[in-house]
């Protein structure tokens, strides 16, 4: 693994600390001179009104929860991640802030699980229930809410994939994210061209906003999704290497122990990969590890310029979904397993929030970020968010809660289901037509049709359920699902599932590009 070191700059010897610190001082001397509103007063705390921060929200594509290296104490076992990877920005994050072990995606697939993070709605509500489609137009995005119902400067840089058959957003016209600005990048569809242009304009943007309104930021990279060259089913620029090349050694990842094996992999949420070989596993697991480690760094660089402004800004890390990374013999998304469906959550504003707590404890989801930058911020959720406000559980002098959710629930593409509660994931499928604007089909007559709230049981269903005891099986090896004793604990699951059914308002806008 790569060193992270901090690269001498000019011939003084600065580092790159120190050369962005002197270069910022220069220039906010000249803007205090000249400006009635400068960074000087936000370092004194003169800026907003107490308690309203800053918000700057950093999305990374197919990110691991596991790929951080802080974590290595809570994954000890040598096969996960923090063991093949060294990322000190994102542990200099948890160390200011609370990290979330147990958050799962909405729906881990791109454009369902950004579109439930920004508007707090799962992904049959918001109508995006596969990629490439856009947001129900009657779904408020969080930067729609904001200028409805706040004062924030709102801007965007990076891959937004929730708003059509595009990846980066317009400045203007038709692809312009409504309630955003843009700050433009040239989008080529690989994070090793895109996140330094991504991470370079947010440190921009975040070390010169001035004025009287706070700032709402989203940057988001699209590393480690460059992984997805190595497989032909999305890109398949790149051949995996069949032998250690390099001799890399023992510094090439073990293979997981859920590489192989035995229950039915019988699921529609796709098939193992065939054709690699352990040394093309292990290859692959390598590469991605390097792409985390560019991640941190880009991170590290916006952490440097919210550090310079003196503690006025709210800090939110996460990602879409994760990796298969040869867990159950996977690559990429979609899949109801921990790989997939659990993914990294960092939420820092030192002062203000819990620092140096990894919460292992409490179910949090991506639903959660929307009505949670809605609370820092002093405006309502939007109606029917079906998160929760994280903050009882990040305030620094806050109270704990007396009592938080019990489960989460998440879609996987457009008929996957999954309910997870502190011991156990419960998963089913129903049936799909093939038919993106009707996912579901309807038992009476084999039509097919857009699901119903409260009718559930009228959909056909697929035969597969998936049952796992993640505290005893923490790499989901063992289907529990046709086991007699657990006929209780499917049972209450099921009913968790129908609740949640019962409640949701399926979008309508499903071709919205």
């Amino acid at each position: 693994m790569n060193d992270t070191k901090q690269t001498p700059i000019a011939k003084a010897g600065l580092t790159r600390r120190e050369f962005l610190k002197a270069g910022a001082a220069a220039g906010l001397a000249a803007m205090t001179a000249a400006a009635p509103f400068s960074h000087a007063a936000l370092a004194q705390g003169e800026a907003k009104p107490k308690g309203r921060p800053n918000v700057l929200i950093i999305i990374s594509d197919q990110l691991n929860i596991d790929a951080i290296s802080v974590f290595r104490e809570h994954y000890k076992e040598a096969a996960w991640g923090p063991h093949w990877v060294k990322t000190p920005n994102l542990d200099r994050l948890v160390g200011r802030g609370v990290a979330f072990l147990e958050s799962h995606s909405a729906n881990p697939v791109c454009c369902p699980a950004r579109a439930a993070i920004f508007t707090g709605r799962m992904a049959i509500e918001t109508g995006v229930v596969y990629n490439n489609i856009g947001i129900d137009d009657k779904v408020p995005n969080m930067a729609q809410w904001f200028e409805q119902h706040g004062d924030y400067d709102r801007a965007y840089c990076g891959k937004w994939h929730a708003g059509g058959q595009w990846n980066c957003p317009d400045v203007d016209g038709p692809r312009k994210i409504p309630g955003f600005d843009t700050i433009p990048v040239m989008d080529f569809g690989v994070g090793a061209t895109l996140d330094y242009q991504v991470s370079a304009n947010a440190e921009a943007y975040i070390r010169n906003h001035r004025g009287e309104k706070p700032f709402l930021l989203v940057a988001s990279l699209l590393n480690p999704h460059d992984i997805c060259m190595w497989t032909g089913s999305l890109m398949g620029r790149l051949v995996t290497a069949r032998a250690d090349e390099f001799g890399l050694g023992d510094r090439l990842p073990i293979l997981p122990p859920n590489h192989s094996y035995s229950f039915s992999s019988e699921d529609p949420s796709g098939k193992p990969v065939t054709g690699f070989d352990d040394a093309q596993w292990r290859n692959y697991a390598y590469d991605y590890y390097r792409m985390v480690e560019k991640v941190d760094a880009d991170v590290g660089r916006m952490l440097e310029a919210v550090e310079a402004r003196g503690g006025d800004t709210l800090v939110i890390f996460t990602a879409d979904h994760g990796e298969g990374l040869g867990r159950h013999g996977r690559v990429q998304k979609w899949h109801p397993y921990d790989e997939s469906v659990r993914v990294p959550l960092i939420i820092a504003w030192p002062g203000h929030v819990k620092e140096g707590v990894i919460d292992d404890a409490h179910l949090v989801s991506g639903v959660d970020i929307m009505p949670t930058v809605c609370d820092y911020a002093g405006i309502p959720a939007p109606p029917h968010a079906r998160g929760f406000s994280l903050r009882p559980l990040l305030d620094r002098d806050g109270a704990a809660p007396a009592g938080w959710r019990d489960h989460v629930y998440a879609e996987m593409q457009h008929v996957g289901r999954m309910i997870r509660t502190a011991q156990y994931k419960f998963v089913k499928f129903y049936k799909f037509s093939g038919k993106g604007d009707a996912p579901f089909v309807k038992k009476s007559d084999g039509t097919a049709t857009q699901f119903e709230p409260g009718h559930g049981a009228d959909y056909e269903e697929n035969p597969v359920r998936l049952l796992f005891d993640m505290k005893a099986d923490p790499w989901e090896t063992k289907n529990l699902a046709g086991e007699p004793q657990m006929a209780s604990v499917l049972t209450s699951h099921e009913a968790l599932l129908r609740e949640w059914e019962a409640k949701l308002i399926p979008g309508t806008h499903y071709d919205r590009n």
